[in-house]
């Protein structure tokens, strides 16, 4: 596909510059030369763009990787994954780490790191970020009794209705299944207290629950892989 713009691109050029005089002329074995150059010489400066943006990416992630490991993460974890995680929703959370609406103590590292983004900065790592494989989980709780009490909470608080998808969410709205369980429990307790407060809705929600359902709910998310 770009070979084929490139050699459109070269055309027009020619046409431009008069090399083409007619257009029932046919091209000239010396002028169809000229634009298989001129196309190649244009998919190489594509080509070069596109791998020096792809190396600057992976440098900018690269500071990300060494707490968000891209590996197996463990269930006791309170960093959570988001490779993978949904574009728009990974945008708002740097977004409000740098404006101070994400402002819980536990968010202090985030908060630095986004500092000195800009908005194109933001946007670029969102968009990496999702596109990566979610990576495993483990281990996932076998406790019976509390996975049904963690199905129950979230059938009654109406989880679904956002995290949809079989819990993986769709843009602004996270995928929350198959997540560290100790990072829901904590995310959970952050909106229940107010230290956390970029979502009204997720606020009201937890303060609904006790600390044995936010534990129920946390352990059955992270089962639904």
């Amino acid at each position: 596909m770009l070979l084929r713009r490139a050699i459109q691109l070269s055309i027009c050029s020619e046409h431009r510059t008069g090399l083409t005089k007619s257009p029932n002329a046919r091209p000239q074995p010396l002028m169809l030369k000229t634009f298989a150059g001129s196309a190649l010489l244009l998919l190489a400066g594509f080509a070069g763009a596109n791998a020096a943006e792809a190396q600057a990416i992976e440098q900018k992630v690269a500071v990300c990787k060494a707490c968000h490991l891209p590996g197996t993460l463990q269930s006791s974890s309170v960093i959570p994954n988001f490779w993978g995680q949904s574009e728009g929703y990974i945008y708002i959370q740097l977004r409000d780490f740098k404006s101070g609406a994400r402002n819980a103590p536990e968010d202090a590292a985030m908060r630095g790191f986004v500092a000195t983004m800009s908005e194109a900065d933001m946007l670029e790592m969102a968009k990496y970020a999702s596109t990566q494989p979610w990576p495993k989980v483990e281990p996932i709780s076998s406790d019976a009794a509390l996975l049904k009490r963690g199905a129950y909470a979230t059938a009654l608080g109406g989880c679904v209705g956002c995290h949809f998808n079989d819990w993986k969410g769709f843009s602004a709205n996270p995928r929350i299944g198959d997540q560290s369980s100790a990072y829901l429990a904590l995310t959970f307790r952050q909106f229940r207290s107010g230290a956390r407060a970029n979502s009204p809705g997720m606020s009201d929600l937890a303060r609904t629950l006790d600390d044995g359902d936010i534990d129920a709910v946390a352990a059955y998310l992270n089962a639904a892989q």
